[in-house]
């Protein structure tokens, strides 16, 4: 009896170790396959050091500390291939000294504790991979941003080439002009010799015909006045459209170095503003309400919007003097314009109510964005030269096939003599350019964006009472300047 139950302890004793061994020969093979999977981390590591010039030395020091892992990894591997071997040979001797088996079990133990330190040391691999391929994805979006950055470059030279290529051909027209002014004086000076000849030939005429023709000399006499009066006037109208000419050109280079002036001015605040603007942005999101930094942040902040609109203004009017105004023509609702610009400046305007009348809903083809801008302008002149009153009025009719839109507002009203130049360029009215801010360009490009639309404003105000700017559409199918 005590033979049989010793028979069974041993079969139970060696299924055991053949269970265990089972055991590590799957350990094993799943650290076959996680060497394997490291393998391929060792390559995309060495791909990535290769791409990443920058940072070549930290990755091939991370490179050699998982080389040297993996070796570790894989002669503690042969050491477990080992101690399998030895424990199949323990079982083999284990039918006959079953002392042993307490031996193997504590090396089992020790190999399984040696186990869960590899695999530790593999998720500690693993979590430094994920943060190697966070540095490369870091690094190809700052690549990214740099590329960004030089197309905005790029985009700014070309830009700038083709001013300058503009302003020469400006100069080959003025050289053309030139020529021909000299040509049309070249002509004046050739009707004035010949104009000599007849009066030499005449003067030799009148010495022939002196005593037969007394009353003729007289007459001829009062011609050469009359010429020679004619010949001075010719003189001076010539040197007066000379001088009209040369104040023409004069003005016209002034306003292309103005505008040139403006245009380059505006992309050179452009780039500085964007980055303040951030800036400000960042400490917008940081500072609390609360603190007292926090108006003087949000006064910033309102100086930058001004700026970018002034920026803008100068762009578009540098654009319309320049004829590069594009209008993005396309179908749209029109009363989806009026709402977007009635909420646009009605957030930034709460002791004002905007009130819409008569409002049509019909499809106009046209640029949206540019006819929204001139509402904005519109909507914001009726609210800033009206401080004391509480209201403004926006109408829409359809009037003779034309599209009429008026703002009314209830402020300080303008003089007739200052209507006429609204919409002149920086134009302000003397009287009250001291107590509003502005530089006279949102009528000038909003007059302008209406021309383009073969449009027309119109304006009544009256001073004390408030004003009305009116501007009308056709609605007729026509190509848009």
């Amino acid at each position: 009896m005590e033979t049989n139950n010793l028979a069974e302890l041993l079969t139970i004793a060696n299924q055991d170790k053949i269970n265990l061994a089972a055991a590590l020969e799957q350990a094993n093979s799943e650290l076959d396959l996680q060497n394997k999977e490291k393998g391929q981390r060792a390559a995309e590591l060495i791909l990535a050091n290769i791409e990443m010039d920058l940072q070549n030395e930290e990755k091939l020091k991370l490179a050699m500390e998982l080389v040297i892992v993996n070796k570790a990894l894989d002669f503690q591997i042969e050491e477990k291939a080992k101690r399998a071997a030895e424990l199949i040979i323990a079982n083999k001797e284990l039918r006959f000294q079953n002392a042993e088996k307490e031996n193997r079990a504590a090396e089992l133990v020790i190999a399984y504790s040696q186990l869960d330190v590899q695999n530790r040391e593999r998720e500690e691999r693993a979590a430094e991979l994920i943060l190697a391929n966070t540095e490369l994805i870091f690094q190809n979006q700052e690549k990214e941003k740099r590329a960004a950055e030089l197309i905005i470059a790029n985009k700014e030279l070309l830009f700038q080439n083709e001013e300058k290529e503009k302003r020469a051909n400006e100069l080959v027209i003025a050289n053309k002009e030139l020529l021909f002014q000299a040509k049309e004086k070249g002509k004046r000076a050739a009707e004035l010799i010949i104009a000599n000849i007849e009066l030499n030939f005449q003067d030799s005429e009148k010495e022939k015909r002196a005593e037969e023709l007394i009353n003729a000399l007289k007459e001829l006499d009062f011609q050469d006045e009359e010429r020679g009066k004619r010949a001075a006037e010719l003189i001076i109208a010539n040197r007066e459209v000379l001088v009209q000419k040369q104040e023409k050109e004069r003005r016209a280079a002034a306003e292309a170095k103005k505008d040139e002036f403006f245009n380059m001015v505006s992309h050179e605040f452009k780039t500085p503003l964007t980055n303040i603007k951030a800036i400000n942005q960042l400490l917008t999101q940081k500072i609390n309400k609360a603190d007292n930094i926090y108006p003087f942040i949000a006064n910033a902040n309102n100086s930058i919007k001004r700026l970018e609109k002034l920026i803008e203004d100068l762009l578009d009017v540098t654009k319309i003097n320049s004829g590069q105004i594009d209008l993005n023509i396309a179908a749209f609702h029109f009363s989806d314009a009026l709402t977007n610009s009635i909420v646009n400046v009605q957030l930034t305007a709460p002791k004002h109510d905007i009130l819409l009348e008569n409002a049509i809903d019909l499809f106009y083809t046209g640029d949206q964005f540019r006819i929204e801008q001139v509402l904005i302008n519109l909507l914001n002149n009726a609210i800033k030269y009206s401080p004391d009153a509480g209201q403004v009025i926006v109408r829409t009719k359809i009037e003779a096939d034309n599209l009429m839109v008026s703002v009314e507002d209830f402020g300080i009203g303008i003089a007739k003599e200052d209507i006429d130049q609204l919409f002149q360029r920086f134009y302000r009215v003397s009287k009250i350019a001291m107590n509003f801010q502005g530089v006279g360009l949102g009528l000038y490009i909003a007059s302008e964006i209406i021309k383009k639309h073969n449009g027309t404003f119109s304006t009544t105000s009256e001073i004390g009472k408030g004003s009305i700017f009116s501007f009308s559409l056709p609605l007729s199918p026509q190509v848009l300047n």
